[in-house]
């Protein structure tokens, strides 16, 4: 049996794993000097990630496809880089890829017994091609709820996924196996993505950061509603991650803008001013998560910014106009395949069906009004106001049972 590492650190939380293990654990922006200077090699970080997928995931569940030789392949190729001294951006570093994305070769099942013989992509997609390009490694596709349409991921397809803190809860979804490979140690990085949460609830029943970039700064599609964007255990990887995915592409009409620069770091906030909605017109927190939140207001107070409350007037009767609104894209098509054999359906797909049998313009144009009202409200109650930053919490609870 290996021995047992009890002081290891990742973003400030104490991980006990096998020594031979470690390494799976260390950001991308530390690995990446440790690979110029010849320290830890791409292989030996991927071939621990490798070690720990074959020892969890039994339990975890969160992977679809393995893809070990081919990443194992791209890994020996990132080491003949850095002796070279020629290393690409995100050289070596691995990255869980959400059932979503495009990669060539590779089978998206989008979560559905439907396209469980689906034909394997014929080219990479527009992130997937910038990531390659810069030296990512992809062992592992993750997985979904059916269809993307749900905020757990457990599908007949592929299964339950769990929560690697505690194996009874759900790490979210709908990139529910992009976060529970991340905070698993499966991956260094993690791509996910997000219409209604998707990227955000992981994040949050993870315990990592997850950021859904504005419309348009990832070649995504032309919904509006949806951007692919990252998954990370650290800030900084989280900023590192988000760099190699922005900025123009031209297959997508839509991230045509020019391409923007996250800071690295930022300045004082002394003198800020900052809105926060409790967003108690979605839900009542839980007491643990009003504490947490309370925690955090309190610090940013202690550097200087000031806190006021605001009501934005999100409302949880609003979901439905959402979710019809996003159905009656192109993301209605979704809803045309799985009409096509609905017993090989989840239940919720079910239920999405029976309620979206009429979608159409009244509930896209329905959907467009109540969005309109809410970047208003929120421009109107905190930036206009001179506020620099929203805060809310992401759920209401901290995390949801899956038995």
């Amino acid at each position: 049996m290996s021995q047992v590492s009890a002081a290891f650190f990742v973003g400030g939380r104490a991980f006990a794993a096998p020594v031979d293990e470690e390494i799976a654990w260390i950001p991308a922006t530390s690995l990446i000097p440790a690979f110029r200077s010849g320290e830890i090699s791409p292989v030996a970080v991927l071939e621990a990630q490798i070690r720990r997928i074959n020892r969890l995931n039994g339990k975890v569940n969160c992977i679809t496809y393995q893809h070990f030789d081919e990443a194992l392949a791209a890994a020996r190729e990132s080491e003949r880089r850095y002796r070279s001294g020629i290393p690409r951006p995100l050289e070596g570093i691995t990255v869980a890829v959400k059932d979503e994305y495009a990669v060539k070769g590779w089978v998206t099942t989008m979560g559905t017994l439907l396209r469980r013989n689906a034909p394997p992509e014929q080219a990479d997609g527009p992130v997937i091609e910038r990531l390659r390009a810069a030296g990512a490694l992809f062992p592992i596709q993750t997985t979904v709820p059916e269809f993307y349409s749900w905020v757990t991921t457990a599908t007949r397809l592929w299964g339950i996924t769990r929560n690697p803190w505690n194996l009874q809860y759900t790490p979210g979804g709908s990139s529910g196996g992009s976060g529970a490979a991340l905070a698993a140690g499966f991956a260094t990085l993690a791509l996910g993505s997000d219409m209604g949460g998707s990227i955000r609830i992981p994040a949050s029943q993870c315990g990592l950061y997850g950021f859904k970039p504005p419309f348009g700064r990832v070649p995504t599609s032309e919904i509006v509603y949806e951007t692919q964007g990252p998954l990370a255990r650290t800030f900084d990887d989280l900023n590192l991650f988000t760099q190699a995915m922005v900025g123009p592409h031209p297959m997508v009409h839509s991230s045509l803008a020019p391409r923007l620069d996250f800071p690295k770091t930022y300045g004082p906030i002394e003198g800020w001013r900052i809105a926060f909605d409790p967003a108690s017109g979605l839900a009542p927190l839980d007491p643990s998560v009003r504490d947490a939140l309370d925690r955090g207001l309190a610090q940013l107070r202690a550097l200087g910014a000031s806190i006021e409350q605001v009501d934005l007037e999100f409302r949880a009767s609003d979901f439905q106009t959402f979710n019809f609104g996003l159905f009656s894209t192109a993301m209605g098509a979704l809803i045309s395949q799985a009409r096509r054999d609905p017993e090989k359906l989840t239940p919720y797909v079910r239920e999405l069906i029976e309620k979206g049998s009429h979608l159409g313009p009244d509930e896209q144009a329905a959907a467009e009004t109540l969005l309109a009202r809410y970047n208003r409200r929120v421009q109107e109650q905190v930036f206009q106001r001179g506020c620099r930053a929203l805060i809310m919490p992401t759920l209401d609870v901290r995390s949801r049972h899956v038995v």
